[in-house]
């Protein structure tokens, strides 16, 4: 009798040991994982940045790194979720498709070898929709102000897209988008300074400009979304006056007695010019206009053009200076470079 309760004790212990949960041999590494859940950031009434980053005694075993987020505490991977397999670095994810006006739980996540690690809970709320967003782009102050252009440059931190173009916009009203802006242009990365330098041209003189960083993303979708910097301005200044006139050759014509000149000019208000031509003399190696020989030549409206002139009556065997002149509707006068002619 006794051996028969005996026997069955020991098939009933033998049956329990056997019902009795394995516990994953890893699991007990859990313990020295740690994932930290970032604030989320640049929210809007749809969007917003999540991130995460994990450190683990052992990273040979991470896994995945990712971010999960639902309307209701404590998500988990069956919520919503995206990862990563590069553990190494912080993940960062652009959610997209929220809710307006919703809170919002995210956590971080990490898997490390076949057991779930999870980060503290974050909690946010999508704003109202249209509403302006906080932005990972940053307009930066200008670097060159001319009356016709100017340069800024925009700096850009990490939110989660990988197709993105960042640039500057500009416009002579305040309130303004890519959309309605009056002109701007895409940048490149200068990695040394960290920023996305852009240059902007055909500007009005003397007038106020507004202008603002900004970068457009596509997250899978046909449609680029856009996150804008602040707005700053600055004021062109006047054009500065611009002349500049160039004695191209002069040469001698010997069957014809005539020496033939050519020159160039360049002034960008050429309405302030009242005529150009040539000063030409056989003694004073800088001919003057008011003291030498000169000769009128045809003048155009135009900011860049050529003229000639021939100078008839000149000597055999002299050498003479020509230079081309303009003068201005004031009766100044405003001088080129001088070239030399043999006659023979």
């Amino acid at each position: 009798m006794k051996k028969t309760i005996f026997l069955i004790l020991t098939a009933a212990v033998v049956l329990l040991a056997a019902c009795k949960p394995t516990k994953d041999p890893l699991s007990h590494l859990t313990d020295g994982v740690t994932v930290i859940t970032q604030t989320p950031d640049y929210i809007s009434g749809t969007t917003a940045v999540l991130s995460a980053e994990v450190t683990a005694d052992d990273d040979g075993l991470l896994l995945e790194l990712g971010v999960c987020w639902s309307q209701t505490e404590n998500p988990t991977i069956d919520d919503n979720s995206a990862k990563t397999y590069k553990c190494s670095q912080p993940y960062t994810y652009f959610a997209n498709d929220l809710q307006p006006n919703t809170e919002y739980h995210v956590r971080g996540f990490a898997k490390y070898g076949t057991e779930y690690v999870y980060g503290d809970e974050k909690t946010f709320r999508t704003l109202e929709a249209g509403a302006p967003a906080t932005s990972p782009v940053t307009t930066l102050e200008t670097t060159e102000i001319t009356a016709t252009s100017f340069c800024a440059a925009a700096t850009l931190k990490p939110f989660g897209v990988n197709r993105f173009h960042v640039g500057i916009c500009y416009s002579t009203h305040p309130d303004f988008t890519y959309d309605d802006c009056e002109g701007g242009d895409i940048g490149y990365y200068d990695s040394n300074n960290d920023v996305y330098p852009v240059c902007c041209h055909g500007l009005t003189p003397n007038t106020q400009y507004y202008y603002r960083a900004f970068v457009a993303y596509n997250n899978g979708t046909d449609d680029y979304g856009f996150f804008y910097g602040d707005v700053l301005s600055f004021t062109t200044p006047e054009m500065p006056f611009v002349l500049e006139l160039s004695t191209y050759s002069a040469y001698y014509s010997y069957w014809s007695n005539y020496i033939e000149a050519y020159g160039g000019v360049h002034c960008n208000q050429p309405e302030v010019i009242d005529q150009v031509g040539f000063c030409y003399s056989e003694t004073n190696e800088y001919p003057q206009f008011e003291s030498d020989l000169h000769i009128t030549a045809a003048s155009s409206t135009g900011e860049w053009y050529d003229f000639e002139s021939y100078i008839y009556d000149v000597s055999a065997n002299k050498k003479y200076y020509v230079r081309s002149y303009a003068r201005y509707k004031t009766d100044s006068i405003k001088y080129g470079n001088v070239v030399s002619v043999d006659t023979y």
